[in-house]
């Protein structure tokens, strides 16, 4: 399947339509890296870690 708009991809400078979306305690930075490895938008679960 071709993806008939490529605006959003441009704006976030990303290859395919994935947006990984950040859950707290089910996956970490390897997910969001494995994502944007591979031309998605890896997103980093922040919601648990405790304020510097």
């Amino acid at each position: 399947m071709i993806w008939p708009n490529h605006d959003l991809l441009d704006l976030l400078n990303i290859e395919v339509p994935v947006i990984q979306a950040p859950m707290a305690g089910a996956n970490g930075p390897e997910m969001a890296i494995a994502v944007s490895q591979t031309g998605g938008l890896g997103s980093l679960p922040c919601a648990m870690l405790s304020p510097a």
